[in-house]
């Protein structure tokens, strides 16, 4: 009956963050100057870990982006390297588990118990469905930065994240405010996390809208985008594997994110994959981690040759 409760709560996610949509976007505020080179470093759970291993290689080759902008896991590596976070320092909160406790500080049994005692709590404010406020998460980013780099408009990069407005449908480049906030509304599934109230917008996970955030990097003035796609390869399995809610979910996601995520490659100039097949979206393995990050360095430095031309390109153009 659990296993099957879970499997029910991860569909639905899934099909949230899978509906095809057009990319309309709206815009809260300009990042200032124009950049010109971009990452786009989409959701992915666990498989985002890949973009510590990609920013790695582009920082150890001095091609560093003049604009990064990330959705879930993409925001919140993309968010702590903005502000100045070591990769060294992100590659440990990724591997050594600090992470997932940011994200689920109490066990999900123990949250479900405590979500049906509120519930008896009859005089309070009725508030927005989810197990998990994701608070823990908004705490966490704002702590490992400096206090004077926790508005985004001052960091040391341009940066944004991107979430997606419950009221309106419209998906916000989120590139003003809290560093922390922001990241949480652009990680805030449903309905595993609550929306995010802030300035008269109902915030949830951008990947509603735009999981691989080509189209508002474009929108943000980049001259060349790359993408960094952590989807799992569509690649055929055995119907044996299937037989478990777990991997059933896995799958379905798979194909689902693909779809929606093969339409945005196309506003992209290089589009990086790193190899995170058998990587669940939800693992909650260390050793997963790593291995996401292993496959990030891999896919740069395949990839670095079409980089160094995008960047070289850049270059005579100003």
């Amino acid at each position: 009956m659990k296993a099957a409760a879970r499997f029910l709560t991860i569909i639905l996610t899934v099909l949230t963050l899978a509906l095809p949509m057009p990319p309309a976007l709206s815009q809260t505020e300009s990042s200032g100057s124009k950049p010109r080179v971009a990452l786009a470093l989409g959701g992915g759970g666990a498989r985002g870990a890949a973009h510590v291993g990609v920013l790695e290689v582009l920082e150890k080759e001095g091609l560093k982006p003049d604009l990064i902008v990330g959705n879930s896991m993409g925001a919140i590596v993309g968010g702590l390297y903005c502000a100045g976070v070591p990769l060294s320092e992100i590659e440990h909160i990724m591997e050594s588990g600090e992470i997932k406790k940011a994200f689920k500080p109490v066990p999900v049994p123990v949250q479900i118990m405590k979500k049906a005692i509120g519930k008896l709590a009859f005089w309070r404010e009725k508030e927005y469905p989810g197990f998990y406020s994701g608070k823990a998460l908004e705490d966490f980013v704002n702590d490992q930065v400096d206090e004077d780099k926790r508005l985004i408009e001052n960091l040391d990069s341009p940066f944004a994240a991107i979430a997606v407005d419950l009221t309106d449908g419209q998906a916000y480049r989120l590139t003003r405010g809290n560093l922390g906030r922001a990241v949480r509304a652009s990680s805030s599934v449903p309905p595993i996390f609550k929306p995010v109230e802030e300035d008269g917008h109902v915030y949830a996970d951008g990947g509603i809208r735009a999981n691989l955030p080509t189209f508002p990097a474009k929108d943000l003035g980049a001259d060349v985008v790359i993408a960094v796609n952590v989807d799992e390869e569509l690649a055929r399995v055995n119907k044996d594997e299937l037989k478990s809610y777990g991997r059933l979910a896995d799958r379905l996601s798979t194909i689902l994110l693909a779809v929606r995520d093969n339409f945005h490659e196309t506003r992209a100039d290089l589009v990086l994959r790193p190899e995170v097949t058998g990587i669940s979206l939800l693992s909650i393995e260390n050793e997963d981690y790593q291995k996401a990050i292993e496959a990030g360095r891999q896919a740069a430095r395949k990839n670095l040759d079409s980089i160094r031309e995008l960047y070289a390109e850049k270059v005579a153009a100003r």
